[in-house]
């Protein structure tokens, strides 16, 4: 009898639009806050392996380039898509970092580079803003760059600033999705923890973390040229090359 009743509750609240529905919730489109380039007839679909250089980080907090970095290579593993590979911190790897110089590449140390890794694609990134506080601010700067081709194959260049209503509720939006959405009732007095489609979006306006993989979710998505929920797709075209190429020494920034 129990069962029943808990059957017909389930059914209406469905019905009446109590229970979330779908992925994701519906959210209108709006200007994007990050711009991307992606070079004409070069395709992702033709990379293997990625490999990863450290972080620069241009912000006043030490950490960020190595956090925003875990946070992106582990997102970009999370794609399924590709053998992902972390440079070590060694001066080498430095050095690579800063191989972006006057808006061009050393295509020699790069081809050097994948040659010793194996890499079909180098990605260097640039924190240019970072602020941990509520609600958190964080600046990107990815590039993608083919060793044969010698140049950037994909940038993504924009600012994440949570302070921005509408920048809010993208992220919100990505912490309520749920595979098997759980009503209220059932949750009783749960710890909220990442994965609760109810409690991780608020909290995801609190936890540097958190927003530091969101924001990697959507710079890869945007890095790939894949829509991102929320976001009003924008144009890119070739002549923004030369620009996003320069820009990475000194503007802020995926899209995770």
């Amino acid at each position: 009898m129990r069962r029943l009743a808990f059957v017909a509750f389930v059914t209406l609240a469905a019905g009446c639009g109590i229970l979330p529905k779908g992925r994701f919730p519906k959210l209108h489109p709006q200007p994007p806050t990050f711009s991307q380039y992606h070079l004409d007839g070069w395709q992702w679909s033709q990379v293997n392996r990625v490999l990863v250089l450290p972080f620069l980080n241009e912000s006043p907090y030490t950490r960020a380039g190595d956090e925003v970095r875990a946070a992106f290579t582990s997102q970009l593993q999370r794609e399924g898509r590709w053998e992902v590979i972390s440079a070590a911190p060694d001066d080498r790897a430095v050095l690579a970092a800063q191989i972006h110089r006057n808006g061009r590449f050393d295509e020699a140390a790069m081809l050097v580079l994948a040659q010793l890794t194996g890499a079909d694609v180098v990605v260097h990134g640039i924190v240019t803003h970072y602020s941990p506080y509520p609600r958190p601010r964080l600046g990107l700067i990815l590039q993608a760059i083919g060793p044969q081709e010698a140049k950037v194959v994909a940038s993504v260049d924009g600012l994440w600033d949570t302070t921005d209503a509408a920048v809010a509720e993208r992220s919100y939006i990505y912490y309520r999705q749920s595979v098997h959405p759980r009503p209220a009732f059932l949750r009783n007095n749960r710890i909220p923890v990442a994965d609760d489609d109810t409690f991780a979006g608020d909290i995801a306006l609190l936890s540097p973390a958190l927003i530091q993989r969101w924001v990697c979710f959507e710079a890869i998505r945007a890095l790939q040229g894949k829509p991102v929920p929320g976001v009003v797709s924008p144009k890119s075209n070739s002549s923004a090359a030369a620009a996003a190429g320069a820009a990475a020494g000194s503007q802020s920034n995926c899209g995770p």
